[in-house]
Parts: C-alpha cells; sequence; structure tokens
C-alpha cells in the first residue's frame, strides 16, 4: 500500500502488535511498530509526514502508554491516538481522555472493535481497504 496513511501499532506483547498491525493493514493504513512508548515517541519524532492514527497499549515498560501520550501531545495534538488498556476504573478512563487520548478500548479486545474504530478513521481520510 504504497502512499497509504500511516498507522503505529504501540504494544510490548509481540502477538498484540501483530494483531494490531493486521488490523490496521486490513483497513488501508501502512503500518509502522513500535514496542514500547520510548521508542514509539522516537518513533514520531523522525516519521517523515507523521502518523493517520497511532494505537497504542497503555501498560509497558521503559514509557508508558501515559508517559508516551503526554510527551506525544506536547508536540502533535492532532494525530488520533486509541488506548488499549485492561484499566476499567470509570476515573481512571477520565483521566485517560483528559489527556489527550481520541478513545479507549478495553482489553481484552475483539478484533472486530478495533476494526470498527480504524475503519471509522479511515473513512474519515478516504482510505479504501484492500481487496
Amino acid at each position: 500500500m504504497a502512499n497509504a496513511p500511516r498507522l503505529l501499532a504501540v504494544d510490548d506483547m509481540d502477538s498484540v502488535r501483530a494483531l494490531v498491525a493486521a488490523i490496521g493493514r486490513a483497513c488501508g493504513f501502512d503500518v509502522v511498530q513500535a514496542s514500547n512508548g520510548k521508542q514509539a515517541l522516537a518513533t514520531c519524532r523522525t516519521a517523515p509526514g507523521g502518523f493517520a492514527v497511532i494505537v497504542s497499549d497503555w501498560n509497558m515498560p521503559q514509557m508508558n502508554g501515559e508517559e508516551f501520550v503526554r510527551a506525544l501531545r506536547e508536540q502533535d495534538k492532532t494525530t488520533p491516538v486509541i488506548i488499549l488498556t485492561a484499566e476499567r476504573e470509570r476515573e481512571k478512563l477520565k483521566e485517560l481522555v483528559a489527556i489527550g487520548i481520541n478513545g479507549y478500548i478495553l482489553k481484552p479486545f475483539r478484533p472486530e472493535d478495533l476494526h470498527k474504530a480504524l475503519s471509522v478513521i479511515a473513512n474519515r481520510l478516504g482510505i479504501k481497504a484492500p481487496a
């Protein structure tokens, strides 16, 4: 998918990152992967053209999702960020939104839930899913 908008998949678990990448490609995105927030932030800072959307785990080593999103929002206030989290406490979920995420999906998640969220973003960007 040359020149397709890019999705950044951030998770310390290879299997989750691979699933997010597969769903992202199915929605028409080129996918770049990072295994933690620190690596993701460095990728965001050096990626020409940035990303159309970021899907990130919340609980990661080195730099967790909160630290990543806070640092990201200092330089990029517009890229949609979807967080994958096992956190179910309502107040904590409100905090996630307050720091600048655009949505969250509770873990364990159904692949179709992420597909639906990414399809909405893809449609807004005029991305056609591959045949």
